[in-house]
């Protein structure tokens, strides 16, 4: 669908609305989720968000953030689901959802909607941003504070803080919009960056301490066994960031965080400077993502050094090819 369609769906929408996104909730899932929340409430008087995870501390000063609903089940029924920043079902965590309708709102060139209606734009740098350009057509006057400050924030968090190669133009333009709705830059910057615990900086530097190079020092990546979370008290929610310094090494071309969040299952995140296309890598395990930042879940046989060998290898077809 086109913006604009999308725009008249939402404007006509009745009946019960659920919002939800995608497990291990990031700063887009949320600020659109909540975006999305803040702007219906003003349209539509029966809206719910409802995610998989709980939301990360450092979260906490969105408005409105304690009204996001923390389930591994939906038993409602809906009339509309808006499913925002991932296509599949799956990838929500939920078995189901019980709804007459849904709407897919997401910008990765993996996507693969398996909804009523849908809008990708993988050239889009975030599905805040892509969220705020349809708000526009339905209403600026309706973008308030509540609504600019998590769409913001979801902007800053998927740009690397506008930092990316995918920032444009446009995306700056549609900053400097959100900024004239009252928000200060520093506030986002504090909550999202300099608010550590010290169960952060304990479990980052044991994860750290992990740091191993292959194919001669272009991939390197770092680990986060379970025991470690036991170890420091830390959530998982914390290892946020924690991809970019193996990313930051000189000669580094791919880097990799393998993540064990169950016994045998691994997370595995994946950056790229540019050379190398890790949402195809990620495709080929089942995952997605960006050209540049991609991910997906292992729980093969032979456990993490399977998983190394096997990863290795496609990066190393990719970088050689």
């Amino acid at each position: 669908m086109t913006r604009r369609e999308v725009a008249q769906l939402i404007e006509n929408m009745g009946g019960r609305i659920l919002i939800t996104s995608h497990k291990n909730p990031d700063g887009d899932a949320i600020g659109s989720a909540l975006g999305w929340f803040n702007f219906l409430r003003k349209l539509k008087s029966n809206v719910k968000v409802i995610l998989y995870d709980e939301v990360p501390y450092f979260y906490d000063f969105l408005p409105n953030v304690e009204k996001i609903v923390s389930s591994k089940k939906i038993e409602e029924q809906f009339d509309w689901a808006i499913i925002l920043d991932v296509s599949e079902l799956s990838r929500t965590g939920f078995e189901s959802i019980s709804a007459r309708n849904s709407l897919v709102i997401d910008h990765h060139a993996t996507a693969n909607p398996q909804s009523t209606f849908a809008i990708v734009e993988p050239s889009m740098p975030s599905t805040c941003e892509l969220s705020l350009e349809i708000m526009k057509l339905i209403g600026e006057e309706l973008i308030d504070y509540d609504v600019a400050l998590p769409i913001y924030t979801g902007m800053v968090t998927d740009t690397g803080s506008f930092g990316y190669s995918s920032t444009t133009p446009q995306t700056l333009r549609n900053a400097a919009f959100l900024l004239e709705k009252g928000i200060n830059p520093y506030t986002v910057i504090k909550n999202l960056f300099e608010r550590n615990r010290v169960t952060r900086i304990k479990l980052l530097q044991k994860v750290l301490e992990t740091l191993d190079f292959a194919l001669d020092g272009k991939i390197a990546y770092i680990t986060l066994y379970q025991r470690f979370i036991e170890e420091t008290g830390a959530g998982i929610e914390e290892t946020e960031g924690f991809i970019k310094y193996p990313r930051s090494i000189d000669g580094v071309e791919v880097a990799v965080f393998f993540k064990e969040y169950e016994a045998g299952k691994w997370k595995v995140s994946l950056r790229s400077k540019g050379k190398v296309d890790v949402a195809d890598i990620s495709r080929k395990f089942g995952g997605g993502g960006h050209v540049m930042a991609a991910g997906f879940e292992y729980a093969g046989e032979g456990g993490l050094e399977r998983l190394k060998e096997e990863l290795f290898k496609v990066i190393e077809s990719a970088l050689f090819q």
